[in-house]
């Protein structure tokens, strides 16, 4: 469903590295009472109506391909608009690359592209690391390989 979504792409350069971010298309309010729905409404080729459901709350999903050479797309939902951060680390905790700063996101599905290389841009050593991502509601993170 995703290939019908009207798609944003930003580049952003960090480092000399290129970091690219997805985010889906407008948003839409619906729904009655106290917990209103919020839904990403997109028409396809045949005129026909398609929703998909926003995330209800903050979540950080996997990363593909896991494990990846050279790169990787890690996927996470916000429920509303928030700044994120996400960053690289190695296993032994210390910071590989700042993949997003506080960076103003709307609610939605959205996803960030690491490349393998460090702050600097110089390519990392294979082996095991750890992205995290922070917002408002939610700190979360997972394991991701790198193979060479």
């Amino acid at each position: 469903m995703l290939s019908n979504m009207k798609r944003k792409i930003w580049p952003v350069l960090l480092g000399l590295g290129l970091l690219s971010l997805t985010s889906a298309g407008a948003l839409a309010e619906t729904g009655s009472g106290d917990s209103p729905l919020f839904s990403l409404n997109t028409q396809s080729a045949a005129g026909i109506d398609e929703s998909v459901d926003l995330p209800q709350r903050d979540h950080l999903g996997g990363c593909y391909p896991n494990p990846f050479n050279p790169l990787t797309s890690i996927g996470f939902g916000l429920a509303k608009k928030t700044e994120v951060g996400l960053r690289v680390y190695d296993l032994q905790g210390r910071l590989v690359r700042v993949l997003l700063d506080r960076e103003l996101f709307a609610a939605g599905l959205h996803q960030a592209v690491w490349n393998g290389r460090d702050g600097q841009g110089k390519s990392v050593a294979a082996g095991v690391y750890v992205y995290r991502l922070v917002t408002d509601n939610f700190v979360g993170a997972q394991r991701m390989t790198l193979v060479k």
